[in-house]
């Protein structure tokens, strides 16, 4: 199935996010690919940017 993956800023990633759980799912889970350096930084992105843009 494609579209289970997202990069992009926040806007892109809360975009995607809302389409899945338009789609029925009642749980996202936000993934950082294998290489990402900054894990604190991930997490903070999501908390911050992400998450706020998600209603």
């Amino acid at each position: 199935m494609s579209g289970l993956g997202v990069a992009g800023d926040a806007g892109a990633v809360a975009d995607a996010v809302r389409r899945m759980a338009d789609a029925g799912a009642d749980t996202v889970v936000l993934q950082p690919t294998a290489d990402e350096p900054d894990m604190e930084g991930f997490v903070r992105f999501a908390a911050e940017e992400v998450r706020p843009l998600v209603p």
